[in-house]
């Protein structure tokens, strides 16, 4: 795949400046694309909207031609290498990467999201990028990251036309609204920038042409890097004139930042109260009192742990490998299982990482076990009796974990919480000490334990440097 050169501010696409030297790269797609065509016929690819409503049928997506084939298993490559050392792929896998999907084929959604985190850094083809994406969250984490990076950040005027440009905008903004007031909140080395691209992303939508469609039969509307036209140049003018307007909402808004929260959907809230609860190997049971606080419904995935990871925040874990899949923690479709391997620092770590903490042993239970209309402590998350098919236990016999929330809602505490039994045991911030030696409370028993070890009231003292295919975290909060 080849690149030519050409002036953005040129009439002729091919123009140079003085010394012969292109101003900038431009995409060169015209021919290119129909090598990755759809077959006469086949249905247009569905936008980003439709495709997280309705998956479009295997049988009607066009086959992956050889070429197609390259292109996917090297963005395969591209994502281990961005993994292990941070590098993303090059500007022409960037490209050839959006022709495929612009084509009618498929790629899984950690490769779209390793497209899009590209053409935000590069600044190309992110309209393109972002048309593909089904996930309004991490769309959001990705343009939050992109807006405070060390070098090169998003600027407030490029966010806007951003949302202006991507007609899926209306999902992703309200999360990215989250994010950055948030950010703004805790950060106050991120409050400048999170102030003023709250101010964009609430402002009233702007005047800014629209991208022409015309030149452009086979590709999307706008595909960053292509020339744009005079009209569409006028458009920092228009925004500039705009942000002048904004300042003063946006210093009154910058106030508003600070007391504004909102409690995750990803969470559920554990009234205050007394409970009664087990905190000692000896199984002697303790009425504790414990203010209202929040904790995570579900235990952290693979690809919550991988955002950690990805920011810099969170160590490589011991191994890719679980039980029984040698790449789990860089196959896509492990992205909804829960995160393993790590440690009680890693653990922590990621915890602090989303804003959040470990929870403590006594706090892990009462949302395991507390049933607050009838003032009980279950022995298993759903009720006193274990059942099997409503835990991933060693008597189910998977072997493995499975997807977060695979038993919700017959498996779940009468809180909400999700697999409190089963599927991985998880790190608390509770300690006991042994022989000399501190260890850490572990709860909910593993995919490979047996009905006892899956008790609410069931713990583990284990040491902190355990990092273990068994063995994941679930984050807490406190209620301010």
């Amino acid at each position: 795949m080849s690149f030519r050169k050409g002036s953005t501010n040129s009439d002729s696409p091919s123009a140079h400046n003085a010394d012969g030297d292109a101003d900038e790269l431009t995409w060169d797609y015209e021919d290119e694309t129909f090598a990755y065509r759809r077959p006469a016929g086949r249905p247009v690819a569905p936008s980003a909207a439709a495709a997280a409503m309705v998956e479009t049928p295997i049988a009607a997506k066009p086959a992956a031609d050889a070429r197609t084939q390259r292109v996917q298993r090297a963005l395969n490559r591209a994502l281990d290498e961005w993994w292990r050392r941070g590098v993303l792929p090059a500007d022409d896998l960037l490209r050839d990467g959006l022709l495929v999907l612009e084509a009618g084929h498929d790629l899984d959604e950690s490769q779209r999201t390793l497209l899009l985190r590209t053409a935000l850094t590069r600044r190309r083809g992110m309209v393109t990028a972002l048309r593909y994406q089904t996930d309004p969250e991490r769309t959001a984490v990705l343009v939050e990251e992109s807006l405070f990076k060390s070098s090169q950040p998003l600027a407030a005027s490029e966010l806007a036309r951003l949302q202006q440009s991507d007609d899926q905008s209306a999902a992703w903004t309200p999360a990215l609204v989250e994010l950055l007031r948030a950010a703004a909140a805790i950060d106050g080395a991120k409050r400048t920038q999170a102030t003023a691209a709250l101010t964009v992303l609430t402002a009233a939508p702007l005047p800014v042409a629209t991208f022409a469609e015309d030149a452009l039969p086979v590709v999307p509307p706008w595909i960053e890097g292509e020339a744009a036209s005079p009209h569409e140049r006028n458009w920092p003018r228009r925004l500039g004139s705009l942000m002048l307007l904004a300042v003063v909402i946006g210093v009154i808004g910058g106030a508003v930042v600070w007391w504004q929260r909102t409690q995750p959907v990803t969470m559920i809230e554990v009234p205050p109260g007394a409970y009664r609860v087990t905190l000692e190997p000896a199984g002697v049971a303790q009425v504790v009192e414990l203010p209202a606080f929040r904790i995570d419904r579900y235990e952290a995935t693979v690809s919550n742990y991988r955002t950690c990871y990805e920011r810099g925040a969170c160590p490589w874990p011991a191994t890719p490998a679980s039980a029984t899949r040698a790449n789990y923690l860089l196959d896509p479709a492990s992205a909804r299982f829960p995160m393993i391997n790590i440690d009680y620092d890693s653990a922590d770590r990621f915890c602090r990482f989303m804003g959040k903490r470990l929870p403590t042993a006594a706090e892990w239970e009462v949302a395991a076990a507390s049933a607050p209309a009838t003032g009980r402590m279950y022995r298993f998350p759903w009720g006193d009796e274990f059942a099997v098919q409503r835990a991933n236990s060693a008597q189910l016999g998977i072997g493995d974990t499975v997807q977060v929330g695979a038993f919700q809602p017959a498996g779940d505490s009468p809180l909400g919480a999700s697999d409190m039994a089963g599927n991985v045991a998880e790190w608390t911030s509770s300690t006991v000490v042994q022989d000399a030696v501190t260890l850490y409370l572990v709860k909910g028993g593993a995919f490979g334990d047996e009905p006892d070890k899956l008790r609410t009231m069931a713990l583990a003292p284990t040491p902190p440097r355990t990092a273990t295919n068994w063995l994941g975290v679930r984050c807490a909060t406190d209620v301010r």
